[in-house]
């Protein structure tokens, strides 16, 4: 296994936004500088949209119903390769139904979709907008998937993982024969291509709190699946930084909480934020992260400096 280097940031983090009544799911911030917040009050209530202002305070941003998508309810947010807000979209959601689940882009207030999803999430883009990666549940099974022209296609051939003390090989990419414990998630893409998650033989789904995860990356220009980073429980949330310098992965390692800052290339890593925390959204210049932090009020925003926290000798 891989070990730890340098030590845990001391030093308090900027408040972005104040706390609020309510749990943050999702956090995108644009090259623009402006960020936007996914959040809910409660289990029962809808998702709502808010864009957070000069003052620090979230400002409600309404997602009217189309003619393509009826009743919208935002499932998470992100920032497209253009620069614009996307977004994952349930149309006309219930309780108990889901009748379409698309792929859009919020701009001035319109909603445009890029593509239908049927039960996938929507993690990442290509620049052309046509292709990407998806997280996608198929029975007992949640892995992760290349999306091409409208179509969940199989993970690209891969070569035997390094450091990994299970087969990947193995039923872990593969809806039609997922093995049981056996998960796949929590994916980030780079602007190199290079894919980022989360692999657990233990956990029965993405969010259990006792299973273990291992931190991996995939080159698809060589094929291989390497172990990157620290062995984790509980994570909330994974986010790279365009640069595809540092991994961020909110959970615990070793039985302790917080934001673990992991550098991509050499595998070291160190905890950049202690307490509870949960999504993450990373500058453009990739420099700077926006971290939701749990407070006893609501989550509130704050700013995680990526250049002074690199992890050191």
């Amino acid at each position: 296994m891989l070990s730890g280097c340098g030590t845990d940031a001391e030093i308090a983090p900027e408040r972005l936004a104040t706390a609020q009544d309510g749990h943050i799911v999702s956090v995108a911030w644009l090259p623009s500088g402006q960020l936007y917040v996914l959040r809910y009050v409660d289990s029962a209530s809808p998702t709502r949209l808010a864009m957070i202002t000069s003052s620090g305070r979230g400002e409600t941003v309404a997602v009217p119903s189309t003619g393509f998508c009826g009743a919208p309810e935002i499932v998470t947010i992100s920032t497209l390769p253009d620069g614009r807000l996307g977004a994952v979209v349930d149309c006309e959601a219930t309780t108990t139904h889901v009748s379409s689940r698309i792929a859009a882009a919020l701009d001035d207030g319109k909603m445009v979709k890029l593509a239908t999803l049927g039960a996938q999430w929507l993690v990442s883009w290509d620049d052309d907008l046509s292709n990407g990666w998806v997280e996608y549940a198929d029975g007992d099974c949640s892995s992760i998937a290349r999306h091409v022209k409208g179509h969940v296609v199989p993970f690209p051939k891969h070569r035997p993982a390094e450091l990994v003390p299970f087969d990947l090989d193995q039923d872990f990419f593969d809806p039609s024969g997922c093995s049981t414990p056996g998960r796949a998630g929590f994916l980030a893409v780079a602007r190199s291509g290079e894919i980022f998650f989360l692999v657990s033989d233990e956990a029965e789904s993405l969010f259990g709190e006792s299973a273990r995860w291992r931190v991996m990356t995939f080159d698809p220009a060589s094929g291989l699946i390497r172990q990157t980073g620290p062995e984790l429980t509980d994570p909330s949330d994974v986010a790279v930084s365009p640069d595809g310098a540092a991994l961020l992965v909110s959970g615990r390692h070793d039985n302790r909480s917080g934001v673990w800052r992991i550098d991509t290339a050499s595998g070291e890593f160190s905890r950049a934020l202690s307490g509870r925390f949960g999504a993450i959204g990373v500058s453009a210049d990739s420099r700077r992260a926006a971290v939701a932090r749990r407070t006893e009020r609501g989550d509130d925003l704050v700013q995680l400096d990526l250049v002074q926290t690199a992890p050191g000798p």
